[in-house]
């Protein structure tokens, strides 16, 4: 037995003195855990490590309310718990619902209109079709996806150095969604996406996709600070085992690092047989020169449609745009060289490393124009030399080692005793978590049939375990993140925990009714959306009024009425775009950089920032493409909840704050669009004060004003200086109701 990675069973009756030797000590521990051993009963599983089974649809009271099985669920606790669903909803209210679900944007009067007047009783199926076929779905379920996997622009610590790459990665899961890409397929390209070939002859190592070379982005999302050897390695590769078992699977394994998990059973041991699929992994080393030594990105070629085109196109301007101010900065630097020699009465011109610095303490020789521009220009370099290799076709990613005679072999794994990396303990193999497994055996990799690939195949072996309908946590854990994401909170309420700490399942045999039917469906992601969105369940009211609800369930666990949730940051900004009518449709691509406060532009400006500003149409694109920078997040974002991430979330804070009023109200942003708001609704509507308001109501809330709301702003519009300064107030005044970032 290995004392350092299996927990000791001590008898509390024995009192150990500081006499004792260590050999006496260890002696009697051992004594108590044997003596304890076989009379120890078995412990049962826990749910979330037995498999999904099919259960009996049950019969309901309530028949005629069952529109699918899932409502049958659902339906038999209520009626347990003498309580009824809500009524529907309303059209209005389902068509908005259903677009910033599956969109993250209000729908136009136009379609709000014309899904109310559609009479065919397919009418609602077949708008969740249309909404699942729009592009602008794969934007929308991205984000999601993306707050899992810690995605960012930046790698965070010190620094924050740029990682111009991983952009690819955010496209290449938007286009996963909207192609909906099966979830096995999408986990396995992930994990594994140079293993997933077979090579059955002696050939040469062939090359893995571009695609499936982007898609393993996802394993190098993690801050990163200096190197320093073998420690940083280890961190890394823990990350990595963190992460995945986190994101796939719903378990906390990270906290067998150091020892055996406290509350589930995950013995230490079983971190490092996990972590060990990954000892092979192989990152370009930095290039030389790069100070903040974070590894190289790889060359992968552009694949998406017309990606190659455009890239190429947007690298050549920004070359050309950069070699004139390249000349534009050489001709000021020998100009002021010139400057502050003569004010320096020098013989010789002085170095121009000198006016640098001149500059950047203000010399009083240098007017404040000139310092200006030479910071401008020596920023604007910096920021062109940026966007050129966020162009080159490169990738954020890793590979299997070769291994000899041209790399090294495979490492030996050890337990980290203490999870401290340079006290190795015992030696595993690559193994699954024996929670699940029921046993420690290793792992069988799949290598060539004559082995010249010792190093390839570990990270396959993980990956088809992982991505297997027979593995009890995978399909559960996904359908519980899509539910989640539909209704506000999980069948369990604790996304990335399905252990003992975890919140129990609210309905576990609805759970795995989905998740059957989520493997047997081919891992499809839509049509997941399909069962969900078509239940009698998700189209319930939010504002349904239940003593007996609120008595028994005030939390709405067993959903007796829809829960009303609070938009995203990113939501609420592609929101007010949409509306204004500013938001630029283009999808794909480099990150973009809207403009900041004024005071934070001001600031970066000087420190020489990564954040270039953008002030056309680029910078209202959807905020998905914002620039993800870990040391300067985007205000408006930041105040409500989106935050840049520096690990898995899987859910977002929400908060409600006097900040985020006064940033609705007062701020910059918000001021701007609602002065192109109220320009377009006086170009729809005309000039009349009531079909303003009816416009802007259809267009910022998807619904008429009451008779009640239309005489309050034709008041509040006929009390100010004139009538353009009443029609922005009354624009803005829509964008601060709670309906407008709210969904019911």
């Amino acid at each position: 037995m290995n004392l350092s990675t299996k927990p000791m069973r001590t008898n509390p009756q024995i009192h150990v003195s500081r006499g004792f030797s260590r050999a006496w000590l260890l002696l009697l521990v051992s004594a108590s855990f044997l003596a304890a051993e076989p009379t120890a009963p078995k412990a049962e599983k826990a749910w979330s490590f037995r498999k999904p089974t099919a259960h009996e649809l049950v019969a309901v009271k309530n028949e005629s309310w069952v529109r699918n099985p899932i409502d049958r669920f659902v339906l038999e606790k209520l009626e347990a718990n003498e309580l009824q669903p809500a009524p529907e909803a309303s059209r209005r209210t389902l068509v908005r619902r259903l677009y910033f679900n599956l969109l993250g944007l209000p729908p136009t009067p136009e379609d709000v209109e014309k899904f109310v007047a559609n009479d065919d009783p397919n009418a609602y199926s077949g708008l969740v079709d249309q909404l699942l076929d729009d592009p602008r779905y794969g934007e929308r379920w991205a984000r999601h996806w993306l707050d899992l996997a810690r995605y960012a622009d930046t790698a965070g610590y010190e620094g924050d150095p740029d990682v111009p790459h991983t952009w690819r990665y955010r496209d290449y899961v938007i286009d996963a969604f909207n192609t909906d890409k099966p979830y096995d397929v999408f986990v396995t390209e992930q994990i594994a996406g140079d293993e997933v070939f077979d090579i059955m002859g002696a050939g040469g190592l062939p090359t893995a996709t571009p695609e499936r070379m982007v898609a393993m982005t996802f394993l190098r999302l993690a801050p990163f600070t200096e190197p320093r050897g073998d420690e940083t390695r280890h961190e890394m590769l823990s990350e990595m085992t963190a992460t995945v078992s986190s994101v796939f699977l719903g378990l906390t394994v990270g906290c067998a690092k150091c020892h055996d998990h406290k509350y589930d059973p995950i013995p230490t041991k079983d971190f490092y047989r996990m972590k060990a699929f990954f000892a092979t992994v192989q990152i370009a080393p930095p290039a030389q020169g790069d100070i903040f030594q974070i590894g190289s990105p790889m060359a992968v070629d552009f694949y998406r449609p017309d990606e190659k085109e455009r890239t190429t196109t947007g690298r050549q301007a920004a070359e050309e745009e950069l070699a004139q101010r390249e000349n534009e900065f050489d001709s000021l630097a020998k100009a002021l060289q010139k400057k502050l020699t003569e004010a320096r009465k020098a013989d010789e011109p002085i170095p121009l490393s000198d006016v640098r610095r001149a500059v950047g303490r203000k010399a009083k020789e240098l007017t404040a124009e000139e310092i200006e521009r030479y910071q401008d220009l020596r920023r604007l370099k910096t920021l062109l030399r940026a966007r050129i290799r966020r162009l080159q076709p490169m990738a954020h990613t890793l590979r299997h080692s070769v291994g000899p005679p041209y790399e090294p072999g495979v490492p030996t794994s050890h337990v980290m005793v203490r999870g401290e990396y340079d006290h190795k303990g015992e030696i595993v193999e690559p193994g699954f978590l024996s929670a699940i497994t029921g046993n420690q055996q290793p792992a069988k990799i799949r290598l060539d049939p004559f082995k010249r690939w010792p190093t390839r195949g570990r990270r396959l072996a993980l990956a088809q375990w992982i991505a297997n309908g027979e593995n009890p946590l995978t399909a559960r854990v996904m359908v519980n993140r899509i539910w989640q994401h539909h209704f506000g909170r999980g069948i369990v309420a604790t996304p990335s925990d399905f252990g003992n700490l975890g919140a129990p399942p609210t309905h576990p045999q609805l759970l795995d009714w989905l998740a059957l039917q989520f493997v047997t469906k081919g891992w499809s992601i839509k049509e997941m959306h399909r069962l969900i969105l078509n239940s009698a369940t998700y189209r319930q009211r939010s504002s349904w009024k239940s003593e007996k609800g609120l008595q028994v369930d005030d939390a709405n666990e067993l959903l007796w009425r829809f829960p009303r949730q609070r938009l995203e940051g990113e939501v609420i900004r592609d929101s007010v775009l949409a509306v204004s009518g500013r938001l630029n449709p283009e999808q794909f691509g480099v990150p973009v950089f809207p403009p900041l406060p004024e005071e934070v532009d001001r600031e970066i400006k000087w420190n020489m920032s990564k954040w270039d500003t953008a002030n056309g149409p680029e910078s209202r694109r959807r905020s998905i493409y914002v620039y993800q920078q870990r040391s300067l997040n985007m205000p408006f974002l930041d105040v409500f909840d989106a935050k840049v991430l520096d690990m898995p979330c899987d859910q977002r804070a929400v908060s409600v704050t006097a900040l985020q009023s006064l940033e609705m109200y007062n701020g910059p942003f918000v001021n701007t669009e609602a002065n192109y708001f109220s320009e377009r609704v006086k170009k729809e509507a005309g000039a009349e004060p009531r079909k303003q308001i009816e416009r802007a109501y259809a267009l910022a809330l998807s619904r008429r004003p009451t008779e009640d709301e239309i005489d309050m702003l034709r008041e509040f519009m006929s009390s100010v200086d004139s009538p353009d300064t009443g029609l922005v107030g009354m624009c803005r005044i829509l964008m601060n109701t709670n309906e407008f970032i709210y969904v019911d």
